[in-house]
């Protein structure tokens, strides 16, 4: 009987090593590291203008693919909370979008990656990080950065790689300066009027479907997606929304055209 249990025991230990391997958890030590962002920021640097991308080039260089195993030796959650490990999110999700994209080069749009692979393009594990663990985009967007840092402004600096998105801009997102940029990226994305349009003759506000993607992120930080525009929307167009009480919003239709340079 004795030898029973202890056989019992064994195996009950094997078992548990074997599913510990297959789901390995993260290896939080030091949660107070820094994160070397020099070589996402020159990546982005060379690559990125006027918020496309030269995929092209991309593929025919090693930057992309330094960068990535960087990221796949990096245990995010060692990384120091706030601005530097939101940074560090953001940057992995704009440098695999880019990956993914060129992995399945040429492409038209990031939608037709579906038809190639036969998955939902944002649903695919392929970010490889320290411990084994695979990630996808939407993973990243929808269950790390929206509900852990509760920022809207996030939705100006995750890019899908379609014209219709926010610009990537040309440099990483780095923890010094980053709510600097994200509050020009809002700027910036609300006075394109390709993407946001005020029309003062009908008193109505044009704007793109992300507000209407993702209005619960926007409601639940300003209250009214409207009242989140007016505080980065150029002065002209906010005092005549006030002034005015413009509260008649349409939605552009959205262009999944690929970023690529022209």
């Amino acid at each position: 009987m004795k030898n029973f249990f202890t056989l019992a025991s064994l195996l009950l230990l094997i078992l548990f090593n074997s599913c510990s391997k297959k789901n390995p958890e993260p290896q939080v030590m030091t949660p107070e590291a820094k994160f070397d962002f020099t070589i996402a920021d020159s990546f982005f640097k060379k690559y990125v203008t006027g918020g496309n991308v030269d995929y092209k080039a991309v593929i025919k260089d090693d930057a992309l693919n330094e960068f990535i195993q960087q990221i796949k030796d990096t245990e995010p959650y060692n990384i120091e909370e706030g601005n530097e490990r939101l940074a560090f999110w953001i940057n992995v999700y704009n440098a695999f979008t880019i990956k993914l994209i060129t992995d399945h080069y040429p492409l038209e749009s990031i939608l037709d990656i579906e038809q190639k692979a036969n998955a939902n393009p944002w649903s695919i594990k392929f970010i490889e990080m320290k411990g084994g663990r695979k990630f996808s985009l939407d993973e990243i967007e929808k269950e790390i950065i929206i509900p852990h840092y509760k920022d809207p402004r996030v939705h100006y600096a995750l890019v899908c790689a379609a014209v219709s998105c926010p610009e990537l801009i040309s440099e990483a997102y780095l923890p010094a300066k980053l709510d600097n940029q994200l509050n020009t990226q809002a700027s910036i994305f609300l006075d394109d009027q390709e993407k946001n349009y005020l029309d003062k003759k009908e008193n109505s506000l044009h704007i793109s479907e992300i507000y209407k993607w993702y209005a619960s992120d926007f409601v639940n930080k300003d209250t009214t997606v409207i009242k989140h525009i007016l505080k980065y929307i150029n002065e002209g167009d906010k005092d005549f929304i006030v002034n005015n009480n413009t509260n008649d919003i349409n939605y552009y239709d959205y262009s999944w055209k690929l970023n690529d340079v022209k």
